[in-house]
């Protein structure tokens, strides 16, 4: 007998007429013109509103892209997001989300990579200029689309609706190509298995640029459903988001999982209506209270296996240290495997591999990568790289890489690009990333670097030429700087050594400091930056919701104090903070 929270299986339907993720959304601007479609903290715009200013952006960048054309994205959650997407796959484009403001130095690789020809970006946005190719009559959708000089071409034979960039293990991001198939298959099983409909008002919570927005995005528009803009601050603790849920009668959100787990023990409103809390990003160590009243999935997916694969409804009562990532969606077959690819008897540790209508087309320049050919040919299988063991009821357990990839707050990260990062720094001649655990169960990520003689060896300037480099979760946080890198029986640099040596560095460090300079030192570890003065700007030095939230929790471990979320929200400096804790 299946325990109690095995689901039941899910046979999906479509949400509307179809066969993309555009036509349902289509259909529904046309039988419900007036339901609203985007809500800001701002107005709300209505499914007749948005698919006319879609319509009218196609027109306009069909003057200049053509079907299979890859577009880079640099906007925030916002509707001239949502318009964006929409007028892209009008165009029959490829909609490469990059986030609002990625480091130069990646935005140019991903950019390289993809074959990108051209950027769309707020009229202001400060590192593109460019026409205005959308009435400047709407405030929110001054958007501007400039060349980036690369030639002619596309990402890859056959066209993409959109395309993601993930940490690449060559030391540079790779962008994974998806397929149309992979967006309906997605939306189809989640309306179905979450009763999404037209009544419901789906979070947008994820972050552009991470492949999990998608769900937010398609998942509201494809069923007719409220996609709902948070206002800035809004996602910075798990009591505002909440808040923000229950104010904004939220019914399903997508949370990374540092801050699901958080959002699942907050205090909450009374008027809280959230109904489902999807989680995903990182392994899940946290059961929800009894109480919680929204159902929690915990979901896995690589990005190149169309955003979700497996999920699992996480029981109040479970063991949080062996909580599964359960069973495939519909459209998703996996397998558990040895290194010759023969699958392995339930029970036993193998590699998922993941074959089915999510598989990704493959990556932009047609490196072969994680994705092979299945014996007939006619579909594609992904290897994960992902260690898990099927149990005898079909539920898979996730036991870590095989290789020595890892995910810093749900962003899954090859140590190769950031070890590429650091070598470009003069000096630097060998180099190694890995994740650690800071005394206050905080996940970062650490470096450690041999030099040539004479070389400066200034932690501070090398955390600032990696922060030039690479995206905020992949900076290393701390350094060490060593005459050689430990290695393993077999030859491998011990990642395990490392962390260790560096966990023991920072607990002598932090012995007999006050409460000044260790609030400064965690904030200065998020952020990434060490040279952060008590009076500099947060916001400046890059605060975003994830690090609030942990820099909250972390307050409450380190003093024993219930920091007021409202005041380290507020907060603009250091100092701020150390007033707020009286």
């Amino acid at each position: 007998m299946l325990p109690s929270h095995f689901p039941a299986p899910v046979t999906p339907r479509s949400p509307a007429p179809g066969g993309s993720v555009l036509d349902w959304f289509s259909h529904w601007a046309q039988v419900r013109p007036h339901a609203p479609a985007v809500l800001t903290p701002e107005a709300f715009w209505d499914y007749a509103t948005v698919d006319s200013l879609s319509s009218e952006l196609a027109a306009q960048l069909r003057e200049h892209l053509a079907p299979g054309d890859v577009v880079g994205v640099l906007l925030p959650r916002s509707v001239a997001l949502v318009v964006t997407a929409l007028a892209l796959a009008k165009v029959g484009a490829t909609y490469l989300p990059l986030g609002e403001n990625p480091p130069e130095r990646r935005r140019e690789s991903i950019v390289n990579t993809a074959m990108a020809r051209h950027l769309i970006a707020s009229a202001d946005h400060p590192d593109v200029s460019g026409d205005c190719v959308v009435r400047p009559g709407v405030a929110d959708m001054k958007l501007a689309m400039v060349e980036t000089g690369r030639p002619a071409g596309t990402a890859g034979e056959t066209s993409a609706p959109y395309a993601i960039a993930t940490s690449g293990s060559t030391g540079r991001p790779k962008v994974v190509l998806g397929g149309q198939e992979a967006l309906t298959t997605l939306v189809s099983w989640l309306a179905t298995r979450l009763a999404i409909t037209h009544e419901d008002r789906v979070a947008m919570a994820a972050s552009p640029g991470f492949d999990a927005h998608l769900l937010d995005l398609w998942l509201a528009l494809g069923t007719g459903a409220t996609l709902v803009v948070p206002p800035e601050g809004a996602l910075s603790s798990a009591e505002g988001i909440l808040e923000w849920c229950a104010d904004q009668r939220v019914d399903s959100m997508f949370l990374p999982t540092p801050i699901g787990e958080l959002v699942m023990g907050a205090a909450r409103p009374a008027h809280l209506a959230l109904r489902w809390l999807l989680v995903g990003g990182d392994r899940l160590r946290a059961t929800p209270a009894p109480d919680f009243p929204a159902e929690v999935l915990n979901v896995y997916g690589p990005t190149e296996a169309g955003v979700l694969t497996t999920t699992h409804v996480v029981g109040a009562h479970e063991d949080p240290l062996a909580i599964p990532i359960g069973v495939p969606l519909s459209g998703r077959t996996v397998t558990v495997t040895d290194e010759t690819g023969d699958v392995v008897p339930r029970g036993t540790l193998g590699e998922l591999r993941v074959t089915g209508a999510g598989v990704a087309l493959g990556y932009a320049g047609g490196h072969p990568g994680g994705f092979i050919p299945t014996a007939d040919g006619e579909e594609r299988t992904y290897r994960t790289g992902d260690r898990v063991l099927m149990r005898p009821d079909g539920v898979l357990e996730f036991h870590g890489r095989l290789d020595d990839q890892f995910k810093i707050d749900g962003v899954r990260l090859e140590p190769a690009e950031v070890e590429a990062a650091l070598l470009s720094f003069p000096g630097v001649v060998r180099a190694a990333a890995f994740p650690f655990t800071t005394g206050g169960g905080v996940r970062q990520v650490g470096a450690a670097l041999t030099t040539s003689t004479g070389a400066n060896r200034s932690e501070q300037a090398l955390l600032a030429h990696a922060a030039a480099h690479l995206p905020g979760p992949a900076v290393p946080r701390a350094v060490l700087f060593l005459d050689d890198l430990p290695t393993d029986d077999n030859g491998k640099i011990d990642r395990a050594v490392l962390a260790q040596l560096l966990q023991n560095r920072q607990s002598h460090e932090e012995e007999g400091r006050s409460r000044t300079t260790v609030l400064l030192t965690m904030v200065r570890n998020l952020v990434g930056r060490q040279d952060l003065g008590l009076d500099d700007s947060l916001a400046d030095a890059g605060m975003n919701s994830i690090t609030t939230a942990r820099l909250i929790s972390r307050i409450r471990e380190e003093f024993g104090v219930r920091a007021r979320a409202v005041d380290i929200i507020k907060a603009e400096t250091v100092a701020d903070i150390l007033r707020a804790l009286g």
